[in-house]
């Protein structure tokens, strides 16, 4: 006698994009909530459900691919999730609800997922098309730059966080390394100057060189369709074996917006994570929500775990909430939330311990903590981000504030 289970009729979910956002909701649905879908999960890349952070330690050697995944491919298709991989999807037909892939191949659905996440962002720069210019977003520019000859001479374009550790990963792997940084310092949307200073000066002390406030001007090539130096601002010739774009990231929507759905800087979504057409959601890098697109990992958790519970009919919706960024560059742990850089009315209370490499920076305004900067010792950021989140007055501990949660805590007698 058949079990009452094979009645059921499964929807056909299909998530377009294997990395991190669009790999764990199908593994998070497909341990939940098998029963009720068959999912087919297809990327781009070679390489499925593996996890974009560590790219920059892999680069760095300090872990192996071994340490890479994010979730077990392996026991997905076990439980029944389809994986199509290295095989990007062309176009989406939503009148017939088919997906066409590179290949040939085609795909229905009944419901879809767009997870296509972001690309390296390539600035305008006169050369910038050169074989030899590159991002560092996925496994394989990692690949590239591993199978670089040791001491090359790599200029990367960005002093954001992961030019930073692509900086880091090449110096390691014994190359010259210049950055350039348009901003007058590093990390300038998470840190203030001084604590900036604090990190070049570690970076610069690993054999890093840096030219803050410049851009290239233009890269120069002695040998067709590759760049050999990379003209400054000033007229220098600076000679160059690689480019490394790391300069932002630009949602990936290419697709979505020829299908017909909403797209401003990203596939624009509801409350909900469902698209302006019936049937298709997005999450991740490549949507975008009340005017705000998402880099984080911490708003992409709670958009899975919001959509599943669409999915599944128990209503849900997704809010924008401070998230605090914790950062790691080059074993020097970061923390930084909220208003880091003062308005008029704020005060600001200052902890610079030069011998020991430690800065922290708290914003007060009206007796509320508004925003933190910590450099060095981060243990006291998520008491800081509770006082952020529960809007609690500090006046009567601003003596100590700085100091963290252990100098604030209620003596007992």
């Amino acid at each position: 006698m058949p079990n009452s289970t094979d009645s059921i009729v499964k929807r056909r979910l299909v998530i377009v994009g294997a990395g991190m956002a669009g790999s764990k909701l199908a593994y998070d649905l497909q341990l939940a909530h098998g029963d009720q879908f068959e999912i087919v999960l297809i990327g781009e890349e070679p390489q499925v459900g593996y996890n974009r952070i560590m790219l920059s330690s892999l680069l760095a050697k300090d872990i192996t691919a071994a340490d890479m995944p994010l979730v077990d491919t392996k026991k997905m298709q076990r439980l029944g999730v389809q994986i199509v991989s290295n095989d990007p999807v062309k176009q989406i037909d939503t009148a017939t609800k088919c997906l066409h892939l590179a290949s040939g191949e085609r795909i229905a659905y009944d419901q879809l997922v767009m997870a296509t996440g972001s690309r390296a962002s390539i600035l305008p720069i006169a050369g910038a098309d050169a074989e030899n210019v590159m991002g560092f977003r996925t496994w394989q520019d990692v690949n590239v730059m591993t199978a670089l000859p040791r001491t090359q001479s790599v200029c990367v374009i960005g002093g954001g966080l992961l030019g930073l550790e692509a900086a880091v990963g090449l110096i390691k792997r014994g190359h010259k390394v210049t950055v350039f940084h348009r901003s007058a310092w590093l990390l300038n949307r998470q840190l203030d100057e001084p604590a900036a200073a604090l990190l070049q000066a570690r970076l610069a002390q690993m054999g890093i060189e840096f030219r803050l406030g410049e851009s290239p001007a233009s890269f120069g090539q002695e040998q067709a369709g590759r760049v050999s130096h990379v003209v400054c601002q000033n007229g220098d010739h600076l000679p160059v074996d690689l480019v490394v774009m790391a300069a932002g990231i630009t949602p990936e929507t290419t697709v979505a917006e020829a299908a017909g759905l909403e797209v401003n800087r990203a596939i624009v979504v509801d409350a909900h994570m469902q698209t302006s057409q019936h049937d298709i959601y997005a999450l991740g890098e490549c949507c975008e929500f009340d005017q705000q697109t998402f880099g984080l990992v911490a708003p992409i958790w709670t958009q899975i775990k919001v959509l599943i519970k669409v999915l599944v009919k128990d209503m849900a919706n997704f809010s924008i909430t401070p998230t605090p960024t914790k950062l790691k560059v080059s074993g020097v742990d970061l923390f930084s939330v909220g208003r880091i850089h003062p308005q008029n009315d704020d005060a600001c209370i200052v902890l610079h311990d030069v011998a020991g490499n430690h800065y922290r920076k708290l914003v007060i305004n009206g007796g509320l903590l508004v925003g933190v900067i910590l450099y060095g010792k981060v243990a006291d950021g998520s008491w800081y981000f509770q006082l952020i989140e529960n809007k609690t007055n500090v006046s009567d501990m601003l003596d100590l504030l700085v100091f963290g949660e252990a100098y604030c805590r209620p003596q007992v007698a």
